[in-house]
């Protein structure tokens, strides 16, 4: 078995490891990326030398993802929505910011991010940002690919970018994972009541 060894050095602060050549964090011309390693660190260092009760994941994240949620759904529904993006990416952010040891982590981040985006993606169609829009709303889909409501804000942010078609796909697509939608069921219709008035 051959060993690689790395030529590394330490940040200033003393925080993070870096290519020794270029002095970077993740160096492409190095070929390393010690980002992961770096996270871990700084997670662990965070906690001041003890060590994380066995199976243990943290309520009170839980309850402070769910809070922001529902503060950016209060805003969303007063169509306030660069305020509701706001509350939204704070949950988005407090979700992935969760210990890498934490048990469950990756389900708990799912089960919380899919609705969190899934809303943030119609906030940013409201404000006309379909492109962001569709970011969120594809990776709702990956994260919950049996969820309708993802592939509902999909197909809304591709029609905002005048994409018929391939909304009309993503509204087809969320068919399958519930086919009694109506509200998969009227988008289509909109969508092709607007293309037969184009046409």
């Amino acid at each position: 078995m051959s060993e690689t060894l790395y030529s590394v050095t330490i940040s200033k602060d003393g925080d993070k490891i870096l290519c020794l050549s270029h002095k970077l964090e993740t160096c492409t011309t190095c070929s390393v990326d010690w980002a992961p390693l770096n996270s871990l660190a700084i997670s662990l260092k965070s906690l001041n030398g003890d060590t994380p009760p066995p199976n243990a994941h943290n309520a009170p994240r839980n309850a402070q993802v769910s809070r922001l949620r529902e503060e950016g759904n209060k805003h969303f529904k007063k169509n306030e929505y660069a305020e509701a993006v706001r509350y939204y990416t704070m949950a988005v952010e407090l979700s992935w910011s969760r210990p890498l040891w934490e048990p469950m982590a990756f389900q708990f981040v799912r089960e919380e991010l899919a609705p969190v985006l899934s809303n943030r993606a119609a906030a940013y169609t409201g404000l006309k940002l379909y492109v962001e829009a569709l970011v969120d709303a594809d990776i709702v889909t990956k994260l919950r690919k049996d969820w309708s409501k993802g592939w509902f804000r999909k197909g809304k942010a591709l029609i905002g970018m005048k994409r018929l078609d391939e909304a009309v796909a993503a509204f087809e697509e969320g068919l399958e994972y519930e086919p009694d939608s109506e509200e998969l069921r009227k988008a289509i219709a909109e969508v092709d009541k607007t293309a037969g008035k184009n046409e």
